[in-house]
């Protein structure tokens, strides 16, 4: 009994499972097989398009990282500037 309650619970299982996966692998592929070269085109341009978009954000997180470098070390400048002018003034006071 028990092993034809197994075997209905999977046969369902794949019934209803078998649709939603050739249905996914039908509908996720790319157009890029498209025989349409005006299809094939726009593709190939969007896909570039997104290269750039990605290469763009790369670079401003680089220029970020850069200006957040650059306010640390002015920071610095002035603690030191800072430091320097309380030294000197200390010393021309004695």
């Amino acid at each position: 009994m028990k092993v034809n309650t197994y075997k209905a619970i999977m046969s369902g299982t794949l019934v209803l499972l078998f649709p939603m996966m050739v249905g996914c692998s039908v509908f996720s592929s790319d157009s890029k097989y498209s025989n349409d070269p005006a299809v094939a085109a726009q593709l190939d341009e969007v896909q570039a398009l997104k290269r750039e978009v990605k290469e763009a954000e790369r670079l401003a997180d680089e220029a970020e990282e850069r200006e957040k470098a650059a306010k640390n070390r002015l920071k610095a400048a002035e603690h030191e500037l800072k430091a320097l002018q309380s030294r000197a003034k200390r010393e021309s006071s004695y």
